[in-house]
């Protein structure tokens, strides 16, 4: 209907992505006076969710038990004191430098400086629309101590409820390939389902990165990533980022490099929404408590240089650069009995026990000359603390002297990729170095934030932040310019 009504193909706002950052969006934007709201899932009903349904953490600065206190669901509250462990704060201060530290230096320092400084806000935000948190279990310092309640899943369904609740539609199996301008000035979306076309008054991009498509990742991640397996779902193709670059907009970040963790070797090609546990099952974080070589025996990667949940992505990245694109991750007996190993470590059918270091190495097809060597060295230079006695400045690996070993075979699991737009801290989309009218980004989709490790729940901090921005602008946006009566006739 073209004839100054809105039809079913016309809104205010449309969200590409129904991921975390998008539902952000989408609530925002109903917040803020938008009636007419679509977000668009390339996956059908089913199995939306995306991404953001199979973690289960954020980082945000916070101060005092009673701000905790109170995302706590209604069952813990009573516990606050415990759970925080004697901890009080986590400053904006303190997550710039663990952000800028971890992540490298070719960063948007000005972006994650904003997204900081808004986190704690976000959060409450959250709070008020539902979503609740729980007790982190084991918290290693630098972790936020709560989890959300549910993991992504869970926060994933309280974020579609919110958004239906406030009059906001979803519509599913709508890939776009595509977007322009039609004469009026408005956003005119293509893509092969039976939604398109849709013509909306102002357009928010959070629709994740390229991790899916294989032709991009050798393009700009190299060769050695065409096959690798995803730890998230099939559907982030990188249609609507190429789409966005060639409307015009600038790009960010590093297209070389991405987030990937180290895995249990049933790792499957991907993940679906509802796999949640699945996919924390096949984490293999663990490493700091003993030593991580390749299949030529040889240490490449520092265990102990960071706590785990600084340094995961690290060494996920460079397993990709070892033979074979395998790696081994090895405890010795005190640490096995100690239970400091998450059970999908010792419910691995991939994992090997043998009384000594050669054993295990033959077994596994590691070089065992280059091993024995690589443990004596450490041995000799290593901390002999049991595990559980780690102290908040104690980084230093295990020794490896008390068999039978444990040898655990790990590849490594693509989550997202680097690369991404270049936008303002008010989530508008940059194009010849100013922002494009109309158009927002927020989520993995964004360029800026990541350039070599990934602080541990960073990402879906960030797509609340700017989803919620990216919303609000969108809907002040699409109502100062199109009204929410239509926007007369449109051509092209």
């Amino acid at each position: 209907m073209h004839n100054g009504q809105r039809g079913l193909d016309e809104w205010q706002v449309i969200v590409v992505g129904a991921g975390n950052a998008g539902l952000c969006a989408g609530i925002a934007a109903m917040q803020a006076g938008a009636t007419s709201v679509a977000v668009l899932e390339a996956a059908p009903k089913e199995l939306r969710g995306g991404n953001s349904s199979l973690t289960k953490t954020m980082r945000f600065s916070w101060r005092g038990r009673e701000f905790m206190a109170g995302l706590l669901r209604e069952s813990d509250r009573g516990r606050v004191d415990e759970i925080l462990a004697g901890r009080s704060e986590y400053t904006d201060e303190q997550y710039l430098e663990d952000w800028l530290r971890i992540s490298g230096d070719q960063v948007d320092v000005a972006l994650i400086e904003s997204i900081i400084r808004r986190s704690n806000g976000t959060i409450a935000w959250m709070r008020d629309f539902g979503q609740r948190w729980a007790p982190r279990p084991k918290p290693l310092p630098g972790d936020v101590p709560v989890v959300l309640d549910g993991g992504g899943e869970s926060m994933q369904h309280r974020n579609f409820t919110e958004f239906e609740r406030l009059g906001g539609t979803v519509l599913y199996d709508s890939t776009v390939t595509g977007f322009g301008r039609t004469a009026d000035g408005r956003f005119l979306l293509r893509g092969p389902g039976t939604a398109f076309p849709l013509f909306a008054d102002a357009l928010v991009l959070a629709s994740a990165g390229f991790e899916a498509n294989s032709r991009m990742r050798v393009r700009h991640l190299g060769e050695q990533w065409r096959d690798v397996k995803l730890r998230g779902v099939p559907f982030n193709d990188g249609g609507p980022l190429a789409a966005a670059i060639e409307f015009g907009a600038d790009t960010a970040g590093s297209w070389a490099e991405c987030h990937a963790t180290p895995q249990g070797m049933t790792l499957p090609d991907y993940m679906l929404p509802g796999q949640m546990h699945k996919s924390h099952g096949l984490a293999r974080y663990a490493f700091p408590w003993g030593v991580v070589v390749n299949r030529e025996g040889r240490r490449f990667f520092d265990e102990s240089g960071e706590y785990s949940n600084l340094s995961y992505v690290t060494l996920g990245q460079q397993i990709m650069n070892q033979p074979g694109r395998i790696a081994f991750q090895v405890f010795d007996h005190k640490v096995v009995e100690s239970g400091v190993l998450p059970d999908g470590y010792l419910g691995d059918p991939d994992a090997v026990i043998a009384h000594s270091i050669e054993e295990g190495a033959r077994r596994l097809g590691i070089d065992a000359e280059n091993l024995v060597a690589e443990v004596q060295r450490l041995n000799s230079d290593g901390n002999d603390s049991i595990p559980g006695e780690r102290g908040e400045t104690t980084r230093t690996p295990k020794r490896l002297d008390t068999p039978p070993f444990l040898f655990v075979p790990v590849v490594s699991g693509l989550t997202f990729t680097y690369g991404g737009l270049s936008v303002t801290t008010g989530a508008e989309v940059r194009g010849g170095g100013e922002p494009i009218s109309g158009l927002y980004a927020a989520g993995v989709i964004v360029g800026g934030l990541y350039h070599h490790g990934y602080p541990g729940g960073t990402g879906l901090m960030a797509g609340a932040v700017l989803g919620r921005a990216a919303g609000t602008a969108a809907a002040e946006h699409a109502i100062r310019t199109g009204g929410t009566n239509g926007a007369g006739n449109i051509a092209g």
